[in-house]
């Protein structure tokens, strides 16, 4: 049973009072907000389109994500690159053959938490050079369905 976008809103406004959302007139929900970690306190966006985006998509607004010095943005780990835009690439938050998250389940109760803990394995990556998280598959991931690009793309134009 998918939640509706007003039990969604609601969970968000609950468990995370300092992001603010909403319902935009095609039906995606969007949100942005603070989140702090460890050392950084990040502003992040995440939106989620139902029926046309399979997961949530989460980036980070500022400070914007970097490479390590002298390393390439596509050498961030667990990232879906987004050539067109590098800093508007996504954290990688789910195994895309797992199914760990579904339209059932609570963004505020897994999503959020789950960009909280990336960024903290970010911060140690900044650090020691080796991405201490564990994870499936490959550390970057450049790939995803052509369907949800497209989506995405228009998410991200009318967004921001």
């Amino acid at each position: 049973m998918r939640r509706s976008p007003a039990s969604q809103l609601a969970a968000m406004r609950r468990l995370w009072p300092d992001f603010t959302g909403q319902k935009l007139p095609d039906g995606t929900l969007a949100w942005a907000g603070p989140l702090r970690p460890k050392a950084q306190l990040y502003s992040i966006s995440l939106f989620w389109k139902p029926g046309e985006m399979s997961l949530p998509y989460v980036f980070v607004d500022s400070p914007p994500l970097a490479p390590r010095p002298g390393g390439e943005f596509a050498e961030i780990p667990h990232l879906i690159f987004y050539e067109e835009e590098p800093t508007r690439s996504g954290l990688c938050l789910f195994d895309p053959e797992g199914r760990e998250w579904s339209p059932s389940d609570l963004i505020a109760e897994t999503t959020i938490y789950w960009a909280a803990e990336w960024l903290a394995y970010y911060e140690l990556w900044h650090l020691t050079g080796d991405w201490l998280a564990p994870g499936v598959g490959y550390e970057s991931v450049a790939r995803m369905h052509a369907s949800e690009v497209e989506t995405i793309k228009e998410v991200l134009a009318d967004v921001h």
